[in-house]
């Protein structure tokens, strides 16, 4: 059975003509069937496939239109919606929606259909036109991100910011479980550099801590001492001569080459946080005189400091302590020495 309703005479009113009691009858007995068949409006051949076809070349279907307010709200302005049941939404401010469209209710909330205008799903093809303020990766909320492979868990972005790759429990910034490959440059925060090459001439005095000129380097740390701060690493160079020594028949000229650190720049109060040694003069017996041979020496300093405090400018150089035996004139002449300073996390 096809009922049929013909757009085409828009015309024809059934409510407008007088009907006679047989007819009514009639239209009542119909009403109270059940039509299990297609229904055509505009076609007299509706498609098997639907229940109801609509055609028509300049009208189109105009569904229900109700202003939702929320979502999840099942019980106004429709109480109980159907699963499926499709509406026009004419609020823009529906609390939890996207603003005015059609919606259907999916059973537990309403749905707004996707159109091209407010379709927020990242593609597998690539994006355009998207605001970094706005648009993310990410979770809205205080849970972690997963990204898988395989169905296996590879990296995870905690809440925090920290992230984990081989770990789903990240404990710093980033915490790697197994190895890596890095190529290319090692891009450090702070390289410092302090360099001289004017000869220093320093008494033979033992016991005398004689700063060498040129040498200072200071370095500011912004996140402090310990295993997810920074830590300085330091190398210190110096070339010693002493040629310009005097001694007894049996001397050598020996000396320390220290490392300080204070955190004025006057070193007030320097830690002597490490040293070396060398010699650069000897004296020797021969038979009624002595032979002298002055040479050049150097002195090479490393250290890593981890002892720091976020926001101190700390300073760095080199001191020269004589400590010669039978020296009894002349000096130590300090040619090329330098100070570098490399800020790293450990």
């Amino acid at each position: 059975m096809v009922l049929l309703v013909n757009l085409d005479q828009p015309q024809i009113n059934p409510i407008m003509y007088t009907i006679k009691k047989p007819s009514i009858i009639i239209i009542i007995f119909l009403l109270g069937l059940t039509i299990h068949a297609q229904v055509g409006i505009g076609t007299t051949t509706p498609d098997a496939s639907a229940a109801l076809e609509v055609n028509a070349s300049n009208q189109g279907l105009l569904a229900p239109r109700v202003a939702l307010t929320d979502v999840t709200n099942g019980t106004a302005p429709i109480n109980s919606p159907a699963t499926g049941l499709l509406v026009y939404n004419l609020n823009a401010g529906v609390t939890g929606g996207s603003g005015i469209g059609f919606y259907y209710w999916s059973g537990s909330q309403w749905e707004k259909l996707i159109t091209a205008t407010v379709v927020d799903d990242w593609k597998l093809t690539g994006n355009t036109g998207t605001n970094p303020a706005t648009d993310y990766i990410g979770t809205a909320d205080a849970q972690d991100l997963v990204v898988r492979t395989n169905s296996a868990e590879r990296m995870r972005i905690q809440s925090d910011g920290d992230v984990g790759i081989g770990t789903n429990n990240p404990v710093h910034d980033l915490d790697l479980t197994g190895d890596f490959r890095m190529q290319g440059d090692f891009i450090n925060q702070q390289t410092i550099r302090a360099y001289s090459a004017t000869t220093q001439n320093i008494p033979f005095n033992n016991g005398v801590f004689n700063p060498l000129t040129g040498t200072v380097a200071s370095i500011t740390i912004t996140d402090g001492n310990g295993v997810n701060n920074s830590a300085v690493f330091i190398s210190g160079f110096a070339r010693v001569f002493g040629g310009n020594l005097n001694g007894s028949n049996s001397s050598l000229g020996g000396y320390f080459m220290i490392l300080q650190r204070d955190d004025n720049a006057a070193f007030t109060s320097p830690i002597n946080v490490t040293y070396t040694s060398g010699i650069c003069f000897i004296e020797t017996p021969n038979g009624a005189n002595s032979a002298s041979i002055g040479f050049g020496g150097s002195g090479h300093i490393s250290y890593l400091d981890i002892g720091l405090t976020a926001g101190t400018t700390y300073y760095y150089r080199l001191v020269l302590y004589p400590n010669g035996v039978g020296i009894n004139a002349g000096t130590y002449d300090v040619y090329q020495r330098s100070v570098t300073l490399l800020q790293i996390k450990q």
